[in-house]
Formats: structure tokens, C-alpha cells, sequence
């Protein structure tokens, strides 16, 4: 997601047209790397952002909203005295460098007029904002201060003289012509690759557009420069026209790449690189950064809340792996209450043969005839004392037996929620999904207070996915537990088929039944496809559906949430698969 001169230069001839002659009304830093300018002009309210964060450094008008902090950063304090009321003249661009100068004209402190220059410096870990004053050629203050213990070119601190970034001494690609392009793709080390020259060679590339260039070439992606020919170098060079054509007409075609889970890059060209079905073109370059970064801020935050459950979950299943353990250890020695009942009954069968004293008896085992069993005995006890002795400890292993297998089975039961409740993790796709499961969490108990979502009057109540079959049947699929309650319990009529993963964690499926019909086979086919593909087992093959009435369906009383039993099922194997969804 490179933001490279060239995206730079299309959000520079916007800005040129929206703010130009604006005034900057009030300024705000609501995070550590990003100031947010507002600017009035005419009827227009726009808010310029420029972030020098080292890995989503920007520069674009805005339409997000951001929380402040109550305490304005020296950094805003100082943009405040000198911007706030003064109106902007002029934006600035040196060649396809990430720099970007805003003239701003202020009245200073004794009423006379003032001008100064707010610099954006988009240059990844060392992206800054610089405040100078260009009469004196003097920094005012930087978002990040540093001396020459960090940059041997230069200081940003206040009172010292601002020096732009070093420069990487590249051709500026609006100025080249075929022969001069081609000399200094060939002074380039030969075996370099064709993408990575024209990055090293060209102001503004980054590698996607190096990238861009090749594929629209139609050259391999790993083509070297030893290895093009004449045509190559054409193909090539055409190519690269292409690509600058915009920049040239000022005529651009901001695009993002990306799917419904995840955007990959941005540019001020459609990407050729990526499938059609994969890019969203937008009008205008600000608006394709907005949604690119407001979307990974979503994602982000989506990402972190999801490790933040999964660690939770994944904690809880290691707690119960062990619980089990143990307890299956526990039952291998309850298991001994049998040889105790055995040694009781045998000293009760021959106790005429016994007598106090006694340390052991080797005794006739009527249980397996003709094998003799060496019994122990208390010397201490009579032979009746002995024998009830063992009749205590069978009884005694047998009741800790049958508590251990009860245990067992409630710590198999749980385990078996749990592994749901990570199924319906895996399987959301936006930050509600995460807030339906980090209740239910709540509220069975596997999240502390601090973790708990504050309390709303009404919770959102999220509907379940819709799906439509070719012979207009809906099918409904359950999200998380919570969904899979109200689906199977209180949305679905008795006479709709219910369906879900046979032993394996996933979603509750129904079909809904028309008045007067049966369900065709098909389309239980293709819900059972659906239950396997919303479930733990979405990349196996011949997975195990079960489907039954949901009137078969029912829930035993103290279960959690999407536990279920169900009656008079069948089974289907299927190969996971999803349909286009209604929603």
C-alpha cells in the first residue's frame, strides 16, 4: 500500500482545487503522527489529514471522525498560534517527491501578516510534519524532533534552518524521453530486475507501480534487464507512458485493490495486476485514501479484538485439556475398585480359612476357575474386618467413579462449546460479529468484568445470513451461538429442516419450508454444503451434515448457548461450498 510520489501528485491538483484560499479554522492532533486541519471555504467544511506515522503515512482531505485528547500535544499548541485563521496559498510538490509544502499567510502576534510553510514529509520511517518559517528558513517545530545522533543530514528542532529529505538523485519520469529511458534502465546493473530499476531509476515509483509497469508491458514479473530485447524495451517504455499519462492530463483514475475481507493497495491508476472482479474506482484520489485507510483501521482493530477473544478462548481449552487429563487419570484409578470388590467377596467365600494374623491369603479365584489370587491382609483385622475394609474401598471408588465420569463429561461438553465459540471466531467478518461473541462470552462467564462491552439499553440483534436457492428456497445460517439460539429456537418454524456439522463445531443451518411442499433433496444438498463450509471442517471434503425437522431439535435445560440435541436425523456427506448471500 505504497503512498508514492505519483498518488502524492493526484492529491496535490485536488487539493489545489478544494483548498486554495481556505482558511484554517481549528487544528487538532488526535493521534501521536497525524494532525487534522479543518478548513472553511465558502460553504465547504473540509479536514485535511497528514500523518507522518512510519507505516501509514498520508496526506488526503478526510471525511472520518477522530476522538481528540482533552490536552491539546505541544506539537497542535504550536500549529494553533501560528495556522488557526490563516488562509492557504498555495500547495507545492518538488518534482514526484512524497513532499508536500502548504503555504499558509497568517497575522502574527503584532497584526502584521505572516507567512509560513507546513511540510509533510511522507518518507516511511522518516516521515515528519515541520512547521517552518520560510523568511528565516527556520523550523518552528517538528511532530518528530531529532539531531544528528539520529539523521547525519540534518536536525529538526526549533530555531534550526529546515533541509528537505536527502535527495535519492532519480530522473524525474515527466521528463525523459524513449533513448533517455532505456540508458538508464541499461546503466542499472544487468541483472537487476526490471521492476526494482525502474524503482531505483525513476522519482515517484514504488514498487506496485514498478509492478504496474511489467504487467502492463506483458513482461514477466521477474524479467531482468540482461534478459529484455529490443521489443521488450518498447513494450516497456509504452508501458510507462501509460502510467504517467495521468499525471501529465492531470486525468486520474484512483483505484483500490482488495476484496470484502481485506484491501491490499491504492493508486491513481487501475491496477492491471489484480483481476477486474478485485479493484473499486473512486472519483477522486482523497476519497479512494479514506476508505483504503479508514477500512485498515477497521481491520486492524478487527484483527486485535479477535486475537484478544481467540487468546481468551484458546486459554479456556488448555484450562479443560488439562482438567480432563487429570480427571482421566483419576478414572484409571478408580478402576481398581473392582479388584477391592473382588478381594472382598473372596475372604467372605473362605473365611473359614482365615484367621487374625494373617498378612496375606493366596485363595481359590471363583471368578476365573482354577487361577488362585493372592489377597493382602491387615494382620490386625479379623478376616470380617478385612472383608469389609474391601467392600468400603469398591464402594468408594465406585461413587468417585461415577463423580469423575460426570466431571469427564461436563469438561467434554464444555470443550465442545468452546470449540464453537472459536469456530464462530474464525468465521466473522466484521467488528459486530466480534461483539456478539464477546458477549456471549460474557455472560457465560469467560470474560472478567474489564473485558466486558459496556451496557447498551438495547444490544444490536444481528440477523443470521440469508441465502436464496435457484428453486427459491431461503436458507438462514447462524453466526455465532447467540444467532444459532434465536435461529433454531425461536426464528425457525417447526416444520423448517434444521441442519449442522455431524460431531464437528459450526453454524445451525434451516431451510424454510413452503406451504404444501416438500423439500427437494437439492436443496438440502445445498444447505448441507453451507453447514459444512460455516463450520470447523470449511477446507475438508465428505463432511458429515445431519439434517432433521427443527421440531427434533431441542435444548436441554441449563446448556449453553448453541447447544443443542437433536432426534430421527439423517446424514449427508458433502464438500464444503458457499452461495452468494441476499445480504
Amino acid at each position: 500500500m505504497p503512498f508514492d510520489g505519483f498518488v502524492l501528485a493526484a492529491v496535490a491538483a485536488e487539493l489545489k482545487k478544494k483548498i486554495i484560499f481556505g482558511r484554517i479554522m481549528k487544528i487538532y492532533q488526535p493521534q501521536p503522527n497525524l494532525i487534522v486541519l479543518r478548513i472553511r471555504k465558502e460553504k465547504d467544511n473540509l479536514q485535511l489529514l497528514i500523518s507522518a506515522h512510519p507505516v501509514t503515512g498520508r496526506i488526503h482531505l478526510s471525511q472520518e471522525t477522530r476522538e481528540n485528547p482533552l490536552k491539546a500535544p505541544l506539537f497542535c499548541m504550536v500549529l494553533r498560534k501560528h495556522l488557526e485563521g490563516g488562509r492557504i496559498t498555495g500547495i507545492e510538490q518538488e518534482g514526484q517527491e512524497r513532499v508536500l509544502k502548504i503555504r499558509v499567510e497568517a497575522v502574527d502576534e503584532i497584526g502584521e501578516k505572516s507567512e509560513k510553510f507546513l511540510i509533510g514529509e511522507i518518507m516511511g520511517k522518516h516521515s515528519n510534519i515541520i512547521l517552518v518559517d520560510p523568511k528565516q528558513n527556520e523550523i518552528l517545530d517538528g511532530i518528530r524532533r531529532y539531531t544528528h545522533l539520529v539523521s547525519r543530514h540534518r536536525e529538526v528542532l526549533p530555531g534550526r534552518p529546515y533541509l528537505p529529505p536527502p535527495s535519492q538523485n532519480k530522473k524525474n519520469p515527466l521528463e525523459i524521453d524513449e533513448d533517455n529511458f532505456r540508458v538508464q534502465l541499461l546503466d542499472t546493473s544487468l541483472s537487476t530486475k526490471l521492476s526494482n530499476a525502474l524503482v531505483k531509476n525513476f522519482s515517484g515509483f514504488s514498487p506496485l507501480l514498478a509492478r504496474e509497469v511489467v504487467t502492463r508491458a506483458q513482461l514477466p514479473e521477474n524479467i531482468t534487464i540482461d534478459s529484455m530485447g529490443d521489443y521488450d524495451f518498447i513494450k516497456c517504455w509504452q508501458a510507462f507512458q501509460e502510467i504517467i499519462e495521468g499525471i501529465k492530463t492531470g486525468i486520474y483514475r484512483p483505484t483500490i485493490a482488495g476484496n470484502e475481507r481485506e484491501l491490499w493497495d491504492f493508486s491513481f491508476v487501475p491496477l492491471f495486476q489484480y483481476d477486474s472482479s478485485q479493484l473499486q474506482e473512486f472519483p477522486e484520489m482523497s476519497q479512494a485514501l479514506d476508505f483504503f485507510y479508514s477500512q485498515r483501521e477497521q481491520q486492524e482493530l478487527f484483527s486485535s479484538r479477535q486475537r484478544e477473544l481467540e487468546k481468551v478462548i484458546k486459554q479456556e481449552i488448555d484450562r479443560l485439556t488439562k482438567k480432563i487429563s487429570l480427571q482421566e487419570e483419576k478414572k484409571k484409578e478408580t478402576d481398581n475398585g473392582e479388584t477391592f470388590r473382588v478381594y472382598g467377596e473372596l475372604i467372605t467365600a473362605y473365611m473359614y480359612l482365615l484367621k487374625k494374623g494373617m498378612v496375606k491369603a493366596e485363595l481359590e479365584n471363583f471368578n476365573q476357575a482354577g487361577t488362585k489370587l493372592e489377597v493382602p491382609l491387615d494382620p490386625r483385622l479379623t478376616p470380617a474386618e478385612n472383608a469389609q475394609v474391601y467392600f468400603k474401598k469398591y464402594n468408594k471408588a465406585k461413587s468417585a467413579k461415577v463423580l469423575v465420569e460426570e466431571q469427564i463429561k461436563k469438561g467434554r461438553s464444555e470443550m465442545a462449546y468452546l470449540e464453537s465459540v472459536l469456530a464462530s471466531l474464525e468465521q466473522a467478518v466484521n467488528l459486530a460479529d466480534l461483539n456478539e461473541i464477546r458477549i456471549e462470552l460474557a455472560e457465560t462467564g469467560y470474560l472478567k468484568e474489564k473485558h466486558q462491552p459496556r451496557k447498551k439499553s438495547a444490544e444490536p440483534v444481528l440477523p443470521p445470513l440469508s441465502f436464496v436457492t435457484p428453486d427459491g428456497y431461503t436458507i438462514l445460517v447462524g453466526k455465532n451461538n447467540k444467532q444459532n439460539d434465536r435461529l433454531t429456537l425461536k426464528t425457525a418454524g417447526k416444520d423448517d429442516m434444521w441442519l449442522h456439522t455431524k460431531n464437528i463445531p459450526g453454524s445451525h443451518v434451516i431451510i424454510r419450508k413452503k406451504p404444501g411442499a416438500d423439500i427437494p433433496f437439492s436443496t438440502i444438498e445445498t444447505a448441507a454444503k453451507l453447514a459444512a463450509f460455516y463450520s470447523k471442517a470449511r477446507y475438508s471434503s465428505q463432511v458429515p451434515v445431519d439434517y432433521t425437522l427443527v421440531r427434533q431439535v431441542k435444548k436441554p435445560a441449563g446448556a449453553k448457548p448453541g447447544m443443542v440435541i437433536y432426534f430421527e436425523q439423517k446424514t449427508i456427506y458433502v464438500t464444503p461450498e458457499d452461495i452468494p448471500s441476499k445480504q
